[in-house]
């Protein structure tokens, strides 16, 4: 410690110093050297006055951000994104230093959660249910159960609010699972509320999907038809027209991290995004799922915000089919990696539904061009004619609170519907063209299911937001 009294600019040695000494150890040697001295040399106040008086200006800083530090690490409580990150950064830089030292939960909250006395515990404050994932295997388990956390449904149980909690080990955890979600705030892009650490684990709070996933949709009820694809399609553009014009990759695009809200779909998982810093990205890894990655990505020689745009074509054909593109021609049990299939024969034209109509098989050649220069933006898909069809050939409900709507109103008709001793002719007419229009809403049966299962394993009643 009388090294640090000397004003050396040695950072490293200092650090170093730092790095082998706790602050009970710091403060016993203060006692041995400085019988006589008071102790409170560490209060906030007088670190300030410090920090006036030290000439180097960088000891000055390490020493402020040991004491935020600190405070992060020692109580749950309101933030901003700058404190948020902080806690992120800090988390994963002393990930091994804390390991088995916490006494309470810590971390920063943006919204709708509200800490107690510094403190916001499972099973006191919120609950946690497991989200049972409908990844059931179709012919061969293609789909990744998700290597790098678990979610959950929580509930607060003060406020009844439902979200969604995602669990990443601690060892984990990069910051860039919240820093996206945190600065970049848009209608297609899920909510982050907070960061929890709670033992070895981060609780990442966002917004909940009332409707499920598009996985779960596609595992429940088999492909969806072409107006419901226009619907995702239109919403989940629009997120990443937003990203990349922040020149954010998003890299991991595919059914599972779609999410269903009332009104609107939403992009989640930013664990393996990227803002970049130049034209083009050159990654040190591979990023994304294999099934819907684009060439230029498996090629390793750097890519631009266009790999997305392919990853969105990909999951389009996994909607028209319920199966990802390459699988019925390449069963996974013959072919443990698709890279090599999709380096040499992308785009996967010959997987787009049969029925699909020309304007979509349109769309989905501009998004699978191979070449990324050619690849339209997601500005561009937007204004593609296949994403406007006229109302008339295209009826889609503009919610899932008005398709429930329509559900209702359909079954009460057919309660009214005279008895079977009546007969007429145009009743029957009738009666057929309404069984078509129920056959037309049968995709919503996972809307049911999905909310059904929801509110099943919440405890006590729904709030108002999801009346």
């Amino acid at each position: 410690m009388e090294y640090m009294s000397t004003g050396s600019d040695s950072k490293e040695e200092i650090d170093l110093l730092l790095a082998d000494l706790n602050m009970s150890e710091v403060i016993a040697i203060m006692e041995n050297h400085y019988p006589g001295e008071d102790i409170a040399v560490y209060e906030d106040s007088l670190i300030t006055m410090c920090e006036e008086a030290n000439q180097n200006d960088e000891s000055a800083e390490s020493l402020l951000f040991c004491e935020r530090e600190v405070s992060f690490m020692s109580s749950v409580k309101y933030g901003t994104v700058e404190d948020l990150l902080a806690f992120a950064n800090q988390v994963s830089n002393t990930a091994k230093q804390f390991k088995g030292c916490r006494q309470q939960e810590s971390g920063i909250l943006l919204n709708m959660i509200t800490p107690k006395n510094g403190r916001y515990q499972i099973d006191s404050d919120v609950l946690l249910f497991p989200w049972k994932l409908t990844y059931r295997n179709i012919g061969s388990d293609f789909i990744p159960r998700g290597a790098f956390g678990k979610v959950y449904l929580a509930q607060d149980r003060e406020t009844k609010k439902r979200m969604a909690c995602k669990l990443v080990p601690v060892d984990q955890f990069k910051p860039s699972d919240v820093e996206i979600q945190a600065c970049f705030r848009h209608e297609n892009i899920a909510e982050l509320y907070g960061a929890i650490l709670w033992d070895e684990t981060i609780h990442l709070f966002m917004e909940a999907g009332e409707g499920g996933s598009v996985m779960e949709k596609l595992e429940s009820c088999g492909p969806m038809r072409e107006f419901e694809i226009i619907w995702v399609t239109k919403h989940i553009l629009k997120g990443l027209d937003f990203l990349h014009s922040k020149r954010i990759i998003h890299h991991d695009i595919k059914p599972s991290n779609i999410v269903f809200m009332s009104t609107k779909a939403v992009l989640v998982d930013f664990g393996l995004s990227v803002q970049m810093t130049e034209d083009i990205y050159y990654p040190k890894d591979l990023r994304g799922t294999e099934i819907y990655m684009s060439p230029e990505v498996i090629l390793c020689r750097g890519h631009t915000t266009k790999a997305d745009i392919y990853s969105m074509g990909a999951t389009i054909i996994h909607m028209q089919t319920g199966i990802p593109p390459w699988v019925n021609r390449y069963p996974r049990s013959a072919y443990p990696s698709y890279l090599y299939i999709i380096h040499k024969q992308a785009p996967p034209l010959e997987d787009i539904a049969e029925d699909c109509s020309t304007s979509m098989r349109e769309l989905l050649e501009a998004a699978l061009e191979r070449n990324p220069n050619h690849r339209l933006s997601a500005a561009d898909l937007l204004k593609h004619e296949a994403l406007h069809p006229p109302p008339e050939e295209q009826p889609r409900c503009q919610s899932l609170d008005s398709a429930l709507f329509e559900r209702k109103r359909l079954l009460a008709r057919k309660d009214l519907q005279l008895p079977e001793n009546i007969t007429d002719s145009s009743l029957c007419n009738g009666s057929m063209e309404e069984s078509d229009l129920l056959k037309r809403q049968r995709s919503l049966y996972i809307d049911l299911g999905a909310l059904a299962g929801y509110f099943n394993i919440v405890r006590g009643p729904p709030a108002l937001e999801y009346d």
